[in-house]
């Protein structure tokens, strides 16, 4: 299921949403009236389509859309699939994301970095990849690097990752 509502600026059609999440019309209309009565989220109609847009005004908007990020963001969907590929030792979030994750003011984010330390198979790695930018919404970038050039950060762009904030995925092996 694609997370549609972890992105915060897409306008959502009810009757999208009510398809995405698997739950009748009738359900998402009283939630999203819920949601629109306590300011969390903005409605309009078009038609006789209703369109919901997170309310970036709402005081709850930054501790909610991080609450949402946190639960059933990237960090929860990458492990357990990144964990599946073998060769891969440890995966860590940097850029961006990782920023925003950790609390660092800035932009949301449009794609996702991830380093992955190991020795997987290149084509494990761009399947899952795509995998994971249909199932998040949002691109999914993946670097492979082996454990020696990780530690040795002889390289720019891993100097780079380990200097801002990064999220190490628990992968759930012991490799």
């Amino acid at each position: 299921m694609a997370r549609i509502y972890l992105q915060p600026d897409r306008v959502a059609p009810l009757a999208e949403l009510a398809r995405e999440l698997g739950i009748d019309a009738g359900g998402v209309t009283r939630e999203a009236d819920r949601l629109e009565d306590a300011g969390l989220i903005r409605s309009e109609r078009i038609g006789r389509q209703r369109l919901l847009h997170a309310n970036h005004e709402s005081p709850f908007f930054d501790e909610l859309y991080g609450l949402l990020l946190k639960a059933f963001g990237p960090v929860a969907e990458l492990a357990p699939v990144l964990g599946g590929v073998a060769g891969v030792q440890r995966a860590v979030i940097f850029g961006s994301w990782a920023d925003r994750y950790a609390g660092n003011p800035g932009p949301a984010p449009a794609d996702i970095d991830v380093m992955v330390i190991g020795t997987p198979e290149r084509s494990e790695i761009a399947r899952a990849a795509r995998a994971l930018t249909e199932r998040l919404g949002r691109e999914v970038n993946i670097t492979i690097v082996s454990a020696a050039r990780w530690d040795e950060a002889a390289d720019g762009v891993i100097r780079q990752a380990q200097s801002g904030e990064l999220i190490e995925l628990e992968l759930g092996h012991g490799e």
